[in-house]
């Protein structure tokens, strides 16, 4: 049972998975929110009032908490403080109309989705010589990063090594950053509905060079 290290906070669910119940009593306890009229020597679950703390952020229970913790920079509260208020994500969900792989097919997809002699992906110019490709592509590789590594840290990348705009790693990281919080198994079948949305006939122009 250890206190809770909101310097963790945002970095994502590795942060915060193995955080327990017994961990957000100790640190509801230290930070004042605790039942009146109950004796000091009572075991601590009587003691503390970890409804109270829950509360401070607009969650109701562990699970809840958690994910909130990952995904959000918090401070540490305090009873009578500012409670916290999740902004909702601005995500509009694709409807899926387009023909999708089965996710039984990821292993292979995903081994072969960026090699040469299966798809020939284009190279977008961008100013001082950089180049990008289409965002099919930058979401093909966010959902499986997002399979292999779970959600992604660190800041947004600005330079490139040659001194100008790192274009290619600023699209990866925003498409990375899309696929925040979906387990393994949602990742997977992310990845094969994009496949599937890649491979239309009518993005293929957008999406492969022809030589």
């Amino acid at each position: 049972m250890t206190e809770i290290d909101f310097g963790l906070s945002g970095q994502g669910s590795k942060a915060c998975g193995a955080l327990s119940l017994e961990d957000v009593r100790a640190t509801a306890l230290a930070c004042g929110f605790k039942h009146a009229n109950v004796n000091a020597k009572a075991p601590i679950a009587r003691r503390v009032d970890v409804d109270a703390f829950f509360k401070m952020f607009s969650v109701n229970g562990l699970s809840n908490f958690k994910r909130v913790f990952a995904n959000n920079k918090l401070a540490k509260p305090k009873p009578g403080g500012e409670v916290f208020i999740e902004e909702k994500r601005r995500v509009v969900e694709e409807v899926v109309t387009w023909e999708c792989p089965d996710v039984s097919e990821y292993d292979n997809l995903a081994k072969n989705w960026d090699k040469e002699h299966v798809h020939k992906w284009r190279m977008l110019p961008k100013p001082g010589g950089a180049v990008c490709r289409p965002d099919d592509w930058y979401a093909l590789y966010a959902a499986k990063e997002q399979v292999l590594k779970g959600d992604q840290t660190g800041e947004k990348p600005m330079w490139a090594d040659h001194g100008g705009i790192a274009y290619d790693d600023r699209e990866r990281w925003e498409f990375r950053e899309k696929m925040k919080g979906l387990s393994v198994d949602e990742a997977k079948k992310k990845f094969c509905e994009v496949y599937g949305r890649a491979m239309q006939k009518e993005r293929e122009g957008l999406n492969f060079r022809k030589y």
